[in-house]
């Protein structure tokens, strides 16, 4: 009988975990509406040279959807190999802008993923960090 129970309790055990389990990637945070990450431009660094960096980081690995130079925008194209494999049920972008005084950088990610025939919008945590740690490590003023 005691046999009986733990078998029982087995596959009761991998459904309800199963049931418990996300259906989207990791990295992808579900929200309505994705929100902007602030960094500020190290003393010293020019905004040609600010806007170069950033420009070289997004073309590495995106093609670029919309690059206002004048007016400090940058917005990528989706992109369906985020996680190093095509997925037809996930992607990602990159929006960047610079303030009007150009001393800081507005970076958003956006993140999209088909599940049971809807789409749901969020952020890719691990895209926007990625991006964050490059950003911060070669334009970005160091915290204390």
């Amino acid at each position: 009988m005691k046999k009986f129970h733990s078998l029982l309790l087995l596959p009761c055990l991998i459904l309800l975990l199963n049931g418990c389990a996300t259906p989207w990637p990791e990295s992808f945070s579900y929200t309505m509406k994705p929100g902007w990450v602030s960094i500020e431009i190290r003393e010293g660094v020019s905004y040609e040279r600010a806007w170069n960096t950033v420009f070289q980081f997004l073309s590495r690995d995106f093609d670029m959807a919309a690059v206002l130079r004048e007016e400090g925008y940058l917005q990528t194209a989706w992109l369906n190999t985020w996680s190093g494999t095509y997925q037809d049920n996930y992607k990602v972008r990159v929006t960047i802008r610079f303030s009007s005084d150009r001393r800081s950088i507005q970076l958003r990610t956006e993140a999209w993923t088909f599940i049971e025939g809807k789409w749901y919008i969020g952020t890719d945590s691990r895209l926007m960090s990625t991006l964050k740690t490059d950003l911060m490590g070669t334009v970005g003023r160091t915290t204390r």
